[in-house]
């Protein structure tokens, strides 16, 4: 990326309705001049799932600010209203060390990789 490229090319969002969850995967940063695209599709995530788990997929994000986490906590919570869990894939790199940071660890349902969040087991 070069330096006259707006942040929001920084982050590429993608969603796939799966028979057993809907996956929201995050591609480069998550910071406050781009979550509005990781917003977007948590959002469109959790109005196509119908009793299955939203996974949220930071396996390819390489930093992960407080504001990404505010919106992970956001629907978190939302998916304990609906009876929709949402579960965060967050190996063990910059997003998961940045949850564990601000204990979000012990409030999220964190997994590390995606076969494991699918199958709800941490």
């Amino acid at each position: 990326m070069t330096d006259r490229e707006p942040r929001d090319q920084q982050l590429r969002v993608e969603r796939e309705h799966r028979d057993d969850a809907v996956v929201v995967r995050a591609h480069g940063e998550v910071d406050g001049t781009n979550v509005s695209l990781l917003r977007e599709g948590v959002v469109a995530a959790f109005a196509e799932a119908s009793a299955v788990p939203v996974v949220v997929d930071l396996t390819d994000v390489g930093f992960f600010a407080s504001i990404g986490m505010a919106l992970l906590v956001e629907h978190h919570r939302l998916g304990e209203d609906r009876a929709t869990p949402l579960r965060v894939v967050a190996p063990a790199r910059s997003p998961l060390r940045a949850l564990r940071a601000a204990r979000l660890d012990q409030v999220l349902d964190l997994y590390p990789d995606l076969p494991a969040a699918l199958a709800g087991r941490s």
